[in-house]
């Protein structure tokens, strides 16, 4: 008999709500839920997948222990545990803490208490070393407000807007910045008058909406801003009051951006200088708006520059909220928090916590530098990683596959929770079977979270949900949550833990001082229910999570909505738009030749740029590829481009930098920038594992190296901009 439950995606951060299908304990089908507020329905393909995970032939239902010969054995959950115990009490007493690492990726979406768990048993055995994908993703959506100073009263609604600015990212398909049904948002804001600019080397879905769309050069990002930020000033435009009341170092941003005029930012981004004046006008002309980034200028090196100046930018022009205006973001399973239209004043970028043995990399307001990881686990002496718990697709999405895979074959411990035997899973010594989504309770507390340091993520209404576990885990199987292995490993360790608190993670991505709060501490002697940990979680929230169970469609609470409140008669803080390593940097830029640039290298005369996919988060996983229309990743060039190579869509061809190479096939795209080469991130196989291309796709990590620009605090590498030549094979099957 089938039955329809309620329940949340969790396969990004745009958690959109679905109706599950059961047929005796069976996922049949999983649709968009019409009666949630907010989503309209709306599912994409990811969340139709979902069907597929859980019922997927290959998932694993035991643990896994790797033999001696190589080959992997079922292992019990008690045994799991206790050998793990024993292999970690062992390295500690030899070692010591820093030879045990953690690294938290995308799992945490799904599994809400497993960032909190690992957290708190990091702290009990005293190592620093826990690492997250923010500082191979978009580390500059930290680092910036520490830099500049973030405001109190938030961003503008976006009903609101008359402009919003996109750089770099996708919102139809990434989610980010509209992440409730992005293509209908879009449409109906735009309908009613909003302006949209768009800056991207490709037109994306987004693009083809844009009013004004700047394809530049890729990695010429910080470019583009300094020059709408010169002619915004040359313009007038400046926001005086609100910059003469809120911010200070107006005078060194202005001669920053002085020689950055429209006719040299044209000729050096390849854009129309008609075009960057017209969005500037629009910029200027326009009382409301909101600007935003995505991972594009992110991996094309600058990063934290590119996110500083957008900042800046924002600031010139006064897009922050104002006293009465609706505060977006309001908290719901958070504390509640007070909105004021005031700034709040920047904090340490770096110069606190851990610092690395290798390239002076730090820990920063991105968190622990995931650039350092490989090489910390290589380079012998004090202090050398050893162990590692892995959760995240580490083969697939780290840069420089060979050397990620030379560092995980090194370790003697490492530790990866999976559903199915991944490319990730095949170096573990010990793979965690887990529990999938609808195995698993939800609620919405996470992405409230993501929304303090990212703006594109949460709800811009005061939106809640929770939904219950909905299956059992399949009969005979042996799976753990991935946040008892901490828990059981504490147990056996005669380690205390602390409550868990989901804020905890920004201790490892943002102000870590302000959000390590003191918690009460946890029962080690019965093993708490996912729930109850849950119900630690949300201690103190402005609307219990017991009110938020009553709504299995979600609700918006309106006694959680915020207005912005005046500024405190005290307040001096300020916005700061002359911070010197960020000026310095853009001088930097300002002085650098064509050479430099990377646009005049005739041994790689192309510029890669990754791409996303409706179908696949960041690993694409055999379930994902039930919902591909291809099995491989097709390498998009412009028409003209593959002509002048004498290439056609279809044809094998080998994209190489100066890092490594790959074999793909190429695909004309008349959208793409000419002399660009996009692919999505995500596919290929393990180095020597047997590999089709047109079966597996490429990895483009290949052609990255962790050394590649990077960046001197957060150590993320340039994985975008990347300069590539293409070669044609003759394949003659």
């Amino acid at each position: 008999m089938t039955q329809i439950e309620k329940s949340t995606c969790r396969s990004c951060a745009a958690f959109c709500p679905v109706d599950v299908t059961l047929d005796g304990g069976r996922v049949i089908k999983v649709e968009g839920n019409h009666d949630a507020p907010i989503y309209k329905g709306f599912i994409c393909p990811k969340g139709r997948a979902l069907t597929a995970m859980h019922n997927n032939p290959d998932r694993l239902k035991n643990h896994l222990k790797r033999q001696p010969d190589g080959s992997y054995a079922p292992i019990s959950s008690e045994q799991l545990v206790a050998e793990i115990s024993e292999k970690i009490a062992a390295m500690l007493d030899r070692h010591g803490p820093k030879s045990v690492a953690a690294f938290l990726g995308s799992p945490g979406l799904e599994h809400q208490a497993l960032g909190p768990l690992m957290i708190r048993f990091m702290d009990a055995i005293g190592s620093p070393y826990l690492f997250n994908n923010g500082t191979i993703d978009q580390p500059g959506l930290m680092m910036a407000p520490a830099l500049h100073g973030s405001w109190a009263g938030g961003r503008m609604h976006p009903d609101t807007l008359d402009v919003f600015m996109i750089i770099g990212g996708n919102p139809v398909i990434s989610k980010q910045y509209f992440p409730q049904h992005p293509g209908n948002q879009l449409k109906n804001l735009t309908a009613g008058g909003m302006k949209l600019i768009v800056i991207d080397p490709r037109r994306t879905e987004t693009a083809r909406r844009a009013t004004v769309h700047l394809q530049g050069i890729p990695g010429e990002d910080p470019t583009i801003l300094a020059g709408l930020i010169h002619l915004i000033i040359a313009m007038d435009a400046v926001d005086q009051e609100f910059v003469r009341t809120n911010t200070r170092g107006f005078d060194e941003l202005k001669a920053a951006v002085r020689d950055f005029t429209p006719a040299y930012v044209a000729e050096r981004a390849g854009i129309n200088e008609a075009d960057l004046k017209e969005a500037a006008r629009i910029i200027a002309t326009s009382p409301r708006g909101d600007l935003g980034s995505g991972t594009g200028p992110s991996m094309a090196t600058r990063g934290t520059l590119m996110a500083y100046l957008l900042y800046c930018l924002q600031t010139l022009r006064g897009f922050w909220a104002r006293e009465g205006d609706a505060a977006v973001m309001p908290r719901v399973l958070f504390p509640p928090q007070e909105f004021k239209a005031q700034p709040t004043p920047p904090y340490p970028a770096w110069g606190f916590g851990a610092q690395m043995r290798v390239r002076g990399l730090q820990q920063t307001a991105a968190g622990m530098p995931a650039g350092a990881l490989p090489e910390e686990i290589l380079t012998p002496g004090d202090g050398q990683i050893r162990a590692l718990f892995l959760h995240s697709g580490a083969m697939i999405t780290w840069p420089q596959q060979d050397l990620v895979k030379e560092a995980l074959e090194a370790l003697e411990l490492l530790v990866v929770h999976d559903v199915e035997f991944s490319a990730t899973a095949r170096m573990a010594h010990y793979v965690i079977a887990t529990r999938v989504s609808f195995e698993v309770p939800v609620m919405t507390q996470l992405n409230e979270m993501l929304s303090l340091f990212h703006p594109g993520y949460g709800w811009v209404e005061p939106y809640g949900a929770y939904q219950p576990a909905l299956l059992e885990p399949p009969a005979g199987s042996d799976l753990m949550e991935p946040w008892q292995i901490y828990y059981r490993m504490a147990q056996r360790l005669g380690l205390q833990l602390k409550y868990p608190s989901i804020s905890d993670l920004l201790g490892i991505a943002a102000k870590e001082a302000e959000f390590k709060s003191e918690a009460p501490m946890l029962d080690m002697a019965h093993e708490p229910s996912t729930d109850e940990l849950y119900e630690m979680m949300c201690t103190g929230s402005a609307v219990p999570l017991s009110k938020i169970k009553e709504y299995p469609n979600g609700h918006l609470f309106d006694e959680a909505r915020k207005t912005v409140l005046p500024r405190d008669e005290d307040c001096i803080a300020r916005l700061e738009l002359g911070n010197e390593t960020m000026l310095s940097e853009l001088r930097q830029v300002r002085a650098e030749t064509h050479v430099e640039q990377g646009k005049k290298n005739p041994q790689f005369p192309f510029l890669f740029i990754p791409r996303r996919i409706q179908n696949s988060t960041n690993v694409v996983s055999s379930t994902d590829r039930t919902v591909l229309k291809r099995t491989y990743n097709p390498a998009y060039m412009n028409p003209a481009d593959l002509d002048r190579l004498g290439l056609a869509s279809g044809d094998k061809v080998e994209i190489r930098s100066q890092h490594g190479s790959i074999i793909g096939f190429v695909e004309a795209e008349s959208d793409l920038r000419p002399g660009v080469l996009s692919m999505t991130h995500g596919f290929g196989k393990n180095p020597g594992d047997d590999y089709d291309p047109k079966r597996d796709g490429a990895n483009v990590n290949r052609l990255t190296s962790w050394t590649d620009d990077y960046d001197p605090y957060h150590g993320m590498p340039r994985m975008g901009a990347i300069p590539v030549a293409v070669t044609a094979i003759s394949d003659p099957h």
